[in-house]
Formats: structure tokens, C-alpha cells, sequence
């Protein structure tokens, strides 16, 4: 076993920028420098080299390195220590979390695409089968009495109109009559024979509707006088509800009678299937129309406008609604997009979350066209992300000016310059937009960044009046606030916390007179 004594030399280290002097140990006659005083001061070192050669552990004969681990001493010279080439455990742990969030965003990608796919061959399949609305019902073009008609030849002879419905929902109580004034039928009995299965169904959801509120039209912001207008009356006048009521109820016993003939007379299998209101081919609603008189020339029925949502299926809408879906459909893809990029948005709380992402220049085009076109975001956090400064530019130009976001958070945000390396880092801060007041707090860790990062915020506002900072936020800093205060020339107000801060009154209060 080794033996080891101490003596009162020392050995001079050096790593990197720092030189130190480490006591020496005698080991079995030898005057040693152990790796293991070296580590105590500087934990990555794994190698000892003096005059550019690296230095070999004392070994036994059988070159099995002597424990402890060492080298001669020379104290004459200066030892150099060095990491070794090899990741440490730490490199190798952070490469393997961020080769894990890239794996991550890959396999959202995947999913995403293969969802989009999916979404594509669904909508190819309805665009060509759906060219035709597919929710409607029928009601007696004027009052009939069902009491005085005995049998369902003398329900043929009625004179019926045909009338769609807006699929603005996927809850029947939530749609209503489409925009137009209903279309007669001709050919009453082989129409009320071939769709009575299906009628049955539609029947159901208008009865709903009139349940809930009548078959009337929905206030429709600026659209709905003119949906009004070329809707009949009857449907429209909370007064013809009883009516109403009574016509719904015999259509469906008339339908109820087709069915029973039918089942009577040894319906198929298929027939019968039908008979429970499985739902219309596309071939079957496109020959609604050659029961209908006067279709009109635009190839819209109902005055009802196709529109495809965001997973791929047909729906048909009325005016107002195709807008609003539309809206709703560009905002989907837009969360979609956020998400492929590494966010998370929560459609509840309306907040966004970016961490640990290298924000690209085509991620903040995305942010700033989806923010501008009236993106819901509340509140903005991101961390430990890194982004170029001039793409930070246009993104807090949006934020500030442009956006429905109300906080913005950042923490430990790299921003790089024009060459790709950091030229700041913004800790920590807290910014709030609220009636034209921008309140900012940063963290006290990094007052450099929270100068540059402030700066950045002054430069691109355009709206924001009121400023409400703390002065403890940029001790050391006060000029470089000044110069950015003085390039504002929109606040007119400032709320200084902690300003018993002599230096940064001295520089508000040198501010050019013109500036506040």
C-alpha cells in the first residue's frame, strides 16, 4: 500500500484563466501532485500536461494506473489542467434533453403531417360526394288540416316546399332555417316515398329547433336583416308556434305511414336499414334537385355556402356562419402551427408557452401573421429559448402594438446578433400592456440585459403612453435608460418604483424637455 507524507512544497496549476499553487504529497518516496487536488478546485479537469505534453498517471509494472491517481511533481514548472476532450456527464446529459425535445417536436411533426393526410383524403372523398346540403325538411306550403285528410293519397295531393337548414352547429339546437324563402316540391308522393327514411330524421332536429325557440333565424349581426327578409313568415313570428307545431306533426305521421306501407309490403333488408334514417349518399342528395321547382341558377341551395372545417369534413353554412368558421378554421391552423414549432396553447386560460426552442425566423412570421389576424393570446411565455435580435424586433412590434396579448413573460431569453452569438440575455421579466400603460419588471440578476432588453421594448412602441418601471431593475445603467427614454416619443407619463435611486432621478430629470 502506498505511503503517503506531506511536505510544504507546492505545485503550480494552471486551468484556463486561473493559476493556483497546490501542496504536493510524497508517495512511497516520490514527491507527487494528485488529480484529485487538482478536482477539488476545478471538478472537469481529467488531464495533467506540463510543457504541452500530456502526463501519464504513475503505473505499476503491469501499466495498471496507481491509485491514488498522480503525477511526478515538477516545481520547477507549471502544470497545465485540462477537460478532457470527451463530454462530460453534464454535456452528455444536456445534448440527450435536447436531442430528446427534437425527437419530441420531429414525432409532433409526423403526427401533424399524417393528420393533415388524413384530414386531405376525408375532404377529397366529401368535396366530391357532398355538393349537395344535406339537412332539410318539408312542411305543407299553406295550412292543411290533417283531420280532414283520411289517407296518405290525399297527403300526396298537398302542396309542399322543401327548406335546408345551417349546419352551423353540431348540436341541433344551435342550427336554423336557412336564408331562403323553400323551394316547392314537384312529384310530392315519389319524393315523400324515396326520403321519408331519412325525413324522419330531419323532421326530428326542426321539432328541436322549435322546442327551443322557434324555427326562426338567429340574430346574425349585420347579415341577419337581410336573412330575414326572404325567410316566410310563418317561420320567423314566435305567433304561428302552435302552427308550426301542428305541421311538423303531420309530416311525421305522414312519414310514419310510408314507413309502416312499406314494412308491410316485405320491405328488403336494406330498405328496412334505411327506414331507421341511416344518413343520404352523395349520389341520393344530389337528386333532391329534380324534385325541386326553380333551383336557383347559382348552384346554392338554400343560399347555403359549402365549407370544409379544420379535420376534413363538408359542412354547409349560411353567409355569416361561413365567415365565422372560416376565422375559426384559420385559427385552428394557426395553433396547429405553434404547436409544430414546440408551444403550447391552452384554448381555455388563452395562454401560449414556448420553451426551450431556437425561434426562427419563419416561427415568428407565422406569430406575427396569426397575431395579427386576430389570434387569441392572452398571455405570452416563453423560456430558455434563444431568438435573432431583429426577428425580436418584429415580434414585440406585433405584441405591443398589433396583438390581443396582455403579459408577456420571459425568462432566460438569449438574444443573438447578426453572427448567431448571444449578445444579451434577458433573464427574467414581466411585461404588461393594459389602456396604453406598459408596466415592466425585471429580475436583478442581469442589469445589462434588462437595459437592452427595455430598450427594445421603447423602440418598437407605438401605443404605449404610460411607462411604470422599477429603478432597482437598472442600477449601474442609469444613462443607457435615459438614451432610451429619450428615443420614445410616445410616453408621455412615467411611474418610477424605488426612486430614492438618486442616479436614476438625476436621469429622468436631465430627460430633454421635450420628451415627457
Amino acid at each position: 500500500m502506498a505511503q503517503e507524507s506531506h511536505n510544504r512544497k507546492s505545485q503550480t496549476v494552471k486551468f484556463r484563466d486561473h493559476t493556483v499553487e497546490i501542496q504536493t504529497v510524497i508517495i512511497n518516496g516520490i514527491e507527487c501532485l494528485r488529480l484529485r487536488d487538482v478536482q477539488r478546485i476545478f471538478s472537469a479537469v481529467q488531464i495533467l500536461s506540463i510543457d504541452n505534453v500530456y502526463q501519464v498517471f504513475l503505473h505499476d509494472e503491469y501499466g495498471n494506473d496507481l491509485e491514488p491517481l498522480r503525477i511526478v511533481a515538477c516545481v520547477d514548472k507549471v502544470v497545465e489542467a485540462k477537460e478532457s476532450v470527451e463530454p462530460s456527464y453534464n454535456e452528455i446529459r444536456s445534448d440527450l434533453k435536447e436531442i430528446k425535445g427534437i425527437v419530441k417536436r420531429v414525432d409532433i411533426n409526423v403526427q401533424e403531417i399524417m393528420r393533415q393526410i388524413a384530414n386531405v383524403m376525408r375532404q377529397m372523398y366529401e368535396l366530391h360526394e357532398y355538393t349537395t346540403p344535406r339537412y332539410f325538411f318539408i312542411l305543407p306550403a299553406k295550412h292543411s288540416d290533417m283531420m280532414l285528410i283520411d289517407t296518405v293519397q290525399n297527403w300526396f295531393q298537398t302542396h309542399y316546399k322543401l327548406y335546408f337548414l345551417c349546419e352551423c352547429s353540431h348540436d341541433p339546437k344551435e342550427m336554423h332555417v336557412a336564408p331562403h324563402e323553400g323551394y316547392s316540391i314537384k312529384k310530392a308522393r315519389d319524393f315523400v316515398v324515396k326520403y321519408a327514411p331519412y325525413l324522419k330524421t330531419t323532421i326530428q332536429i326542426a321539432q328541436v329547433l322549435l322546442s327551443a325557440g322557434g324555427l326562426v333565424i338567429p340574430q346574425l349581426g349585420s347579415a341577419a336583416m337581410a336573412i330575414n327578409n326572404v325567410v316566410p313568415a310563418q317561420l320567423k313570428n314566435p305567433r304561428y308556434y302552435e302552427d308550426m307545431k301542428q305541421q311538423l306533426q303531420m309530416v311525421d305521421d305522414l312519414l310514419n305511414k310510408v314507413n309502416n306501407q312499406r314494412d308491410r309490403a316485405g320491405a328488403s333488408v336494406i330498405s328496412k336499414q334505411k327506414s331507421k334514417g341511416a344518413p343520404l349518399q352523395g349520389a341520393e342528395l344530389r337528386e333532391i334537385q329534380t324534385y325541386l321547382e326553380l333551383v336557383d341558377d347559382k348552384r346554392s341551395l338554400g343560399n347555403l355556402y359549402r365549407i370544409v372545417t379544420d379535420d376534413g369534413y363538408v359542412r354547409w353554412v349560411c353567409l355569416q356562419h361561413y365567415d365565422d368558421i372560416s376565422f375559426n378554421n384559420e385559427m385552428s391552423k394557426y395553433i396547429n402551427e405553434f404547436d409544430a414549432m414546440g408551444g403550447k396553447f391552452d384554448s381555455n386560460t388563452k395562454e401560449a408557452f414556448i420553451n426551450q426552442v431556437n425561434i426562427t425566423k419563419e416561427n415568428v412570421e407565422m406569430m406575427c401573421k396569426a397575431l395579427g389576424k386576430g389570434f387569441n393570446i392572452v398571455k405570452l411565455i416563453c423560456r430558455e429559448c434563444s431568438i435573432d435580435e431583429d426577428h425580436l424586433e418584429k415580434l414585440l412590434d406585433i405584441i405591443i402594438n398589433r396583438s390581443s396579448i396582455r403579459c408577456l413573460n420571459m425568462g432566460s431569453i438569449r438574444v443573438r446578433n447578426f453572427f448567431g452569438t448571444t449578445k444579451y440575455t434577458c433573464q427574467e421579466m414581466v411585461a404588461d400592456f393594459n389602456n396604453q400603460t406598459m408596466k415592466v419588471r425585471f429580475s436583478d440578476v442581469n442589469r445589462s440585459g434588462n437595459t437592452m432588453m427595455l430598450a427594445r421594448l421603447l423602440f418598437q412602441n407605438k401605443i404605449c403612453r404610460n411607462l411604470d418601471f422599477s429603478a432597482s431593475d437598472f442600477l449601474g445603467y442609469e444613462s443607457d435608460v435615459q438614451r432610451s427614454l429619450e428615443t420614445n416619443a410616445v410616453l408621455t407619463d412615467l411611474a418610477v418604483e424605488y426612486s430614492n435611486n438618486i442616479d436614476i432621478l438625476n436621469s429622468i430629470l436631465s430627460l430633454k424637455t421635450n420628451t415627457l
